[in-house]
């Protein structure tokens, strides 16, 4: 089993959106995927799946009660009608509990650790090929524990200055830390001339440009000598949706480009038919 996690410096850049999409699209492709949300201070994957119905009719727990808790893993993945899609949920009532938000935002001697990694084992034995983690954005525990428990991490940026040092950050405080894991960038919301219905502005156009080269660059060259790969890019999808496009929408030049980054990945990972 591959376990990917989704990460970035700040929320806003398309994380939870690519991770949707990348394994309900693994799982079209016939590979036995399991999504988790790990954002557990802003969960969103409810915006994409009902997951009121879904825990309802499946009698299933959140992932944030699994961890707080002593429930079983296979108490938190539900089951979905798109066939070889599971999918977990975290809780957004029961961070209203003040002693809940203690415990999962502080380090809790590795407490948190422990049954992230008590999780991925029963995931293991289910023969799941991907576990895609869904992680909050930055530098925190939570955002740690699911860097630490990852083969691959998917990087994701925008193409603006004032990501790179956000960046830098996280390459010096979090990546470098990390042994045996694999680094990709992902560079999210370029926008192309067909996608947009007005003429940019060229200084605007330039001004991206060197934007995303000095980010690639940032990456490529950084001070830790963390080998990252560069190799996606997404273009801008006009009126963001909260939406399965490898679905709804297959034809979707957004679908497009998560087929064509989804073939790539199971290309490495050693995959393909």
């Amino acid at each position: 089993m591959e376990t990917i996690t989704f990460h970035s410096y700040r929320g806003g850049v398309g994380k939870t959106l690519l991770s949707v999409n990348t394994a309900v699209k693994l799982a079209t492709l016939d590979k036995k995927v399991c999504l988790v949300d790990f954002d557990l201070r802003a969960p969103s994957l409810q915006s994409y799946l009902p997951s009121d119905s879904l825990i309802e009719e499946s009698g299933k727990k959140t992932l944030t009660e699994f961890l707080v808790g002593d429930i079983e893993p296979e108490n938190v993945i539900i089951s979905t009608d798109i066939p070889n899609f599971d999918c977990v949920f975290s809780g957004i009532e029961i961070l209203q509990q003040p002693k809940v938000r203690s415990k999962l935002t502080q380090h809790g001697e590795g407490r948190i650790l422990a049954k992230l990694f008590e999780f991925i084992r029963y995931c293991n034995s289910q023969i799941y090929e991907f576990l895609i983690i869904d992680c909050m954005p930055g530098i925190t525990f939570r955002s740690l524990d699911a860097l630490v428990v990852s083969d691959k991490i998917m990087i994701v940026t925008r193409p603006v200055k004032s990501e790179i040092k956000g960046l830098n950050l996280l390459i010096s405080e979090c990546y470098s830390k990390l042994e045996g894991v694999e680094f990709f960038a992902i560079m999210n919301q370029i926008e192309h001339q067909e996608d947009i219905a007005f003429e940019p502005n060229p200084e605007d156009v330039k001004v991206a440009e060197e934007n995303v080269q000095i980010i690639w660059e940032n990456l490529s060259n950084n001070p830790k000598a963390i080998p990252i790969r560069p190799i996606y890019s997404f273009r801008r999808i006009p009126f963001v949706t909260e939406r399965i496009y490898v679905l709804k929408e297959k034809e979707h030049s957004f679908s497009q480009d998560i087929e064509k980054f989804c073939n790539n990945l199971l290309e490495s990972c050693g995959l393909m038919k």
